[in-house]
């Protein structure tokens, strides 16, 4: 009997373990879902939120300071791998792990952000090499505006191709496939 409760204790930590170790980007200790059913491989992946905020992962969020370290892991004691310098700078939230978030910037750079600098207001930034703003969802209306990549400005509200953004000077439309901060086939009324 003790034998038995000791192995399914150890089993039970080794794979909190192996998924701790998965959501602060160490590839090694991690369990393998190659012969496991689809099913049960979703399953698993799932528990990338580990006493989180319960908002949906992924999601994105912005920056709610001009400066912001960006850490190798979920803790303090982590190294600051990034220094960011732009307040409202949209970051997708990819696993979150008590009050911390791991993000993805429009770079593609992965790491772990303090949840309390973060904000849940929606921001997109452009990333064409030049954006043309138009005043209506349609590229027969008037331009608005040209804006170079990087530009960030708030997301009002997305349709199916056009999404509505906006500044304290301007305030038009885009094709949605020009910006970054919003999911594959999302909405945002």
């Amino acid at each position: 009997m003790t034998l038995r409760l000791n192995f399914q204790l150890f089993s039970q930590l080794w794979l909190a373990l192996g998924f701790s170790l998965a959501l602060i980007g160490l590839p090694f200790l991690q369990p393998s879902f190659t012969d496991m059913p689809s099913g049960q491989a979703f399953a698993q992946e799932a528990r990338l939120v580990v006493q989180g905020s319960g908002l949906p992962v992924p999601r994105f969020v912005t920056l709610k300071s001009d400066e912001v370290n960006m850490r190798k892991g979920p803790g303090r004691e982590y190294p600051v791998a990034w220094v960011y310098q732009r307040r409202g700078m949209p970051l997708k939230v990819i696993a979150e792990y008590d009050v911390w978030r791991k993000v993805e910037d429009p770079d593609g750079t992965i790491g772990w952000i303090h949840s309390p600098l973060l904000s849940l207001k929606r921001n997109a930034m452009l990333t064409e090499r030049v954006t043309k703003i138009y005043r209506k969802a349609d590229e027969s209306a008037e331009v608005a505006a040209v804006a170079e990549r990087g530009v960030v400005m708030e997301l009002q509200l997305c349709e199916a191709d056009w999404c509505r953004i906006a500044n304290d000077q301007l305030r038009g439309w885009v094709k949605r496939d020009q910006i970054w901060g919003l999911l594959k086939d999302e909405k945002l009324d």
